[in-house]
């Protein structure tokens, strides 16, 4: 394995001092230095304080010493480097040290005065001929026998987290106590634990886009289009390990690429050259793209990649089904995923009649996909293959009942009776189980439909917020509450069966609304107090989107910057906007347009609900639009989010 190098940052804090200092009041460390063999040059000092905070201090070397000075009242790690090029571990503390560093010999240091830093080195420096992976075994076993020591972080940080994913670090994390979660490293892993949960076994693979060989643009995403598993395998030509991993990826690649595998391989090379003669040497028929970055590549950064080789397979829906699969590991796991790929439902309901049962699927974009089976004993079977998660319906025989769950291609197993179906058994689908502990939590609510709502606001991208919408949500919502719900949604949302019909229901809505009547005229001063009347401003552009709004309204705001790149799009080929605050305060009101960049014209009447506007629109809520041509006809109502562009997007294109 090879592990990425700490990346240093250099002189940021120059110190100038004189040498053989002593500590004022005990409150500060003195720290003299003398380098052997060195005689120019400098030394950086990066302190890790226990809020998150860096600093670097520099001196430079003269006549072979060095020295830092600085108050402290608690033991902190730091990082002593010399030149740039050597890097020691020390804890600060309120003492004077000592230290002697050979510049040509990293082994050759002494370090005196520290009683933490003794500390550190006696618990993490490795036993005499101790085996490496023995090292880290008991590293990790001092750890949990030691959950409140402030070592314990750091010594994740410096030899475990780079082996560890998600779980294991969540878990190990969870076992620590104070003051060991009061340090530096606590809460930056605290922070890697956040991304490596995103990049967990089950998350969406993080999206990326590099250049291949030939300089053209490739994106991993589209790379998936018409494959059923990708492997993205992080390697490079000088990485000796990765070179001798090769020859199994050929073999993978050769025995399940006409069954749906790929493989994209991302480089962590420099040279392009020897990047370039190691795919030929290797045979390595796939698609490899790099930046020629080192480290410091973008998907590196993204998949927190600190040792190579290192792969992620994922599926056709971009989800990751396993990581860092090496030789035989990889073959068995395409043997098993190539053999049962695709979902398979089995049940068994007791007290069923025999006959026919019905599978619906309800897909993408609103279609639906309707299977029959035979039913005897209560048993039954279906086989096939879906994208996406779904919501998949089982109708039983003789209208004995029905059931729904949601589903992706996994085993499904179905128990349960006749007399009982709302107790129905599902096991096996992820997402069905994650649907059904959120409507239990929200249940157990003091107020169910408020958690449901606050969690589709907060989770507007889930698979689940559509069917949460229209099951639960709709009967208790007036339709402009409704259209701003829906206009939340994005991503699988989107993708969803749900999300249709409810486009479906809105757009039945606005035409009830009676879209092509004329605009309701009106004037208002501006900011400067300039009256501007809604019927002049609009008549010589092509199209004019009206929006009441104001600056103490929350999603008014979260409005703005889909609005500004409206404006921004279209503004040159006649789009405008004229905004209409219901603010009271003037200078509220002016700061919001400055905040958010609201760069049209703004009108109030400072009257809040009380304005003219309220009136004349009926408006029970906020925010609201219309979209109006230069003929003072309304196209279009209540447009937000992305429905913004997608609107204009046609009319400008017709």
């Amino acid at each position: 394995m090879i592990k990425k190098l700490i990346s240093l940052v250099f002189a940021i804090l120059f110190t100038f001092v004189g040498y053989s200092q002593t500590i004022p009041f005990g409150k500060g460390y003195v720290i003299n230095g003398e380098i052997l063999n060195t005689y120019e040059g400098f030394v950086t000092l990066r302190s890790y304080f226990r809020d998150g905070n860096e600093r670097v201090d520099t001196a430079y070397i003269e006549n072979n010493k060095f020295t830092f000075r600085s108050p402290i009242n608690e033991a902190i790690p730091a990082l002593l480097t010399i030149n740039g090029m050597r890097d020691f571990r020390i804890y600060l503390e309120p003492t004077t040290y000592e230290i002697k560093i050979d510049a040509k010999q990293a082994s050759n240091i002494t370090i005196k005065g520290s009683k933490w830093t003794d500390k550190w080195n006696e618990v993490t420096r490795p036993l005499e001929k101790e085996d490496y992976n023995v090292h880290l075994r008991r590293l990790e076993n001092w750890v949990i026998n030691n959950p409140e020591h402030i070592f314990c972080a750091d010594i994740i940080s410096s030899y475990l987290a780079y082996r560890w994913d998600y779980e294991e670090l969540f878990k190990t994390l969870n076992t620590l106590l104070k003051p060991a979660t009061q340090t530096y490293h606590y809460l930056k892993l605290r922070e890697r634990e956040k991304t490596l949960q995103s990049i967990a076994v089950g998350q969406n693979a993080p999206d990326f886009t590099l250049k291949n060989t030939s300089g053209k643009t490739i994106n991993l995403y589209k790379q998936l289009n018409g494959k059923k598993f990708l492997l993205v395998d992080f390697w490079a030509s000088w990485c000796k390990p990765c070179r001798e991993e090769n020859p199994n990826l050929v073999i993978a690649y050769n025995k399940y690429n006409s069954k749906g595998f790929d493989i994209l391989g991302v480089s962590l090379d420099v040279d392009k050259k020897m990047w370039e003669q190691a795919i030929k040497d290797d045979k390595l028929q796939w698609e490899q793209v790099s930046d020629l970055k080192l480290w410091d590549s973008e998907a590196a950064k993204k998949y927190l990649i600190t040792a190579i080789p290192y792969n992620v397979l994922i599926d056709n829906k971009g989800l990751i089904i396993a990581k860092n699969l090496k030789a035989e590991e990889l073959v068995n796991k395409l043997e098993e995923l190539t053999s049962t790929y695709g979902y398979s439902i089995s049940g068994n309901v007791a007290g069923i009649s025999d006959g026919n049962v019905k599978l619906n699927l309800l897909l993408e974009s609103g279609e639906k996909k309707t299977f029959n089976s035979k039913i005897r004993d209560g048993k039954f079977e279906f086989k096939g293959v879906v994208d996406f998660v779904c919501v998949a319906q089982i109708e039983l025989p003789t209208k004995d009942g029905d059931f729904s769950f949601f589903m992706e291609n996994n085993t499904i197993k179905i128990t349960g009776s006749k007399e009982d179906l709302e107790n129905i058994s599902i096991k096996g689908s992820e997402k069905n189980d994650i649907y059904a502990n959120l409507i239990n939590r929200c249940n157990k609510s003091s107020n169910p439909i408020q958690s449901l709502m606050n969690d589709v606001s907060k989770n507007p991208t889930t698979f689940y917020a559509p069917l949460i919408i229209s099951n639960y949500l709709a009967a208790y919502l007036s339709d402009n509450e409704l259209k701003e719900i829906v206009s939340l949604l994005n991503n699988d949302a989107k993708r969803m069966y749900q999300y249709k019909l409810l486009q479906d229901y809105i757009a039945e809505i606005q035409k009830e609304e009676k879209v092509g009547e004329k605009f309701i005229d009106f004037t208002l001063p501006n900011t400067n107090g300039i009256d501007i009347k809604a019927s002049d401003y609009i008549k010589d552009k092509k199209y004019v989107l009206i929006d009441f709004w104001a600056s103490w309204c929350v999603p008014c705001r979260t409005e703005s910057k889909y609005l500004v790149q409206a404006y921004n799009k279209f503004h040159s080929k006649g789009f405008d906007v004229l905004g209409v605050s219901l603010d009271k305060d003037k200078t509220k009101w002016i700061k919001g347009i400055n905040d958010d960049g609201l760069v049209w014209e703004n009108v109030s009447d400072l009257l809040q609900w009380n304005s003219i506007v309220v009136k004349l629109y009926k408006l029970e809520s906020i925010p609201q639009n219309i979209l109006v041509d230069q003929e003072g006809n309304i196209v279009a109502r209540n447009l937000r989010g992305e429905n913004i562009m997608t609107t204009l997007n046609q009319f400008f294109s017709k």
